[in-house]
């Protein structure tokens, strides 16, 4: 009865959390008020999803003993509920609602982190539909970045040129605005595959208890492309990022993204190894 409930709580946590990240998502992409239509409902998801989230952990670890409570994905877990409490309690104070678009996929990514590490082992497979859902994301998410990483290095070329006062001579390029929408836009059209990527690999999450060299470096910069990009679209919002601010910080998000598969195509020996996370 209690495994059942516990993974009732489960569900209903990774739905919420799901739900909230496409609400704050879509309230960033479109630049809708938070305080008028369907947005509105976000961070009373993320609460009742972080509510949940604190059940499934409290049963899983204390009562039905799925999750250890001594490992990292723990700790991490309950890292990612206080930050939640944090940001639901200042949010209006001190106008971070958008944050919500990092707080509610991290939430969603540990809960389901500190699951599989309870319940898989690193033998286990997964099914080849799984597989190659978690490769799509991967995929088309870096093509896209790698579109934007494009729109970035014309910015900044473009930039340089009319600084020095050579705007007009040699090959034209897109005006300034042009290419900062571009980036703009593939960033935004890719950081849900990215973030679905980062969700489908962290059921590999208990491979990083291990200590794999590889495994370690792809999760590290798999998660320092996530966290760039969507700081990137974050401080745009709250920030006014634009411009070369902006370019530069795609720049080093996509750079990231690269270093995850140059790993990943370096280590054949790995053919068992975890997939791509986030990159």
């Amino acid at each position: 009865m209690t495994t059942t409930i516990t993974h009732i709580s489960l569900a209903i946590a990774i739905l919420l959390y799901a739900s909230a990240s496409m609400l704050f998502y879509a309230e960033v992409a479109r630049r809708a008020s938070p305080e008028t239509g369907w947005h509105r409902w976000a961070p009373a998801l993320l609460g009742t999803a972080a509510a949940t989230h604190l059940v499934y952990v409290l049963l899983a670890s204390v009562v039905a003993k799925i999750c250890p409570v001594h490992s990292v994905h723990f700790f991490l877990s309950i890292a990612s509920l206080l930050a939640t409490t944090v940001y639901l309690l200042a949010r209006r104070r001190f106008r971070v609602r958008a944050l919500g678009i990092i707080v509610a996929p991290i939430g969603l990514v540990l809960i389901l982190g500190t699951h599989f590490l309870g319940t898989a082992s690193p033998a286990r497979r997964l099914p080849a539909s799984f597989i190659g859902l978690h490769v799509f994301a991967n995929l088309i998410g870096d093509a896209l970045f790698l579109l934007a990483f494009g729109a970035a290095v014309m910015y900044l070329l473009q930039d340089r040129r009319l600084k020095s006062k050579r705007g007009l001579d040699g090959a034209r390029l897109p005006p300034l605005e042009a290419l900062d929408r571009a980036t703009h836009r593939f960033l935004l059209a890719g950081f849900p595959l990215l973030t679905l990527g980062v969700i489908s690999g962290s059921v590999w999450s208990a491979r990083l208890e291990l200590g794999a060299p590889d495994v370690v470096l792809r999760t590290v910069f798999g998660y320092a492309t996530w966290l760039l990009i969507a700081g990137v679209l974050l401080l745009r919002v709250v920030a006014g990022w634009r411009g070369r601010k902006a370019a530069y910080g795609t720049v080093v998000g996509f750079a990231c993204a690269v270093i995850v598969l140059v790993i990943y195509l370096v280590r054949p020996a790995f053919r068992e190894g975890a997939p791509l996370l986030g990159g």
